[in-house]
């Protein structure tokens, strides 16, 4: 049983990793795309998670 959960989790936390590390890639390309089009209103591209934590 207890083999099962250290399984898991050594298979769940990667993912978990990685995805945050995609979605955050994800989100600096659409910054990045906003300012090249010359964004005429300030708009917060940060990733959700970041924003939280960043008004904390």
């Amino acid at each position: 049983m207890i083999e099962n959960l250290i399984l898991g989790a050594f298979l769940v936390v990667p993912l978990v990793i990685v995805a945050f590390l995609f979605s955050d890639e994800l989100w600096q390309e659409h910054r990045h795309q906003a300012d090249i089009r010359g964004g005429e209103r300030h708009i917060d591209w940060r990733h959700p998670l970041r924003s939280l934590l960043h008004h904390r």
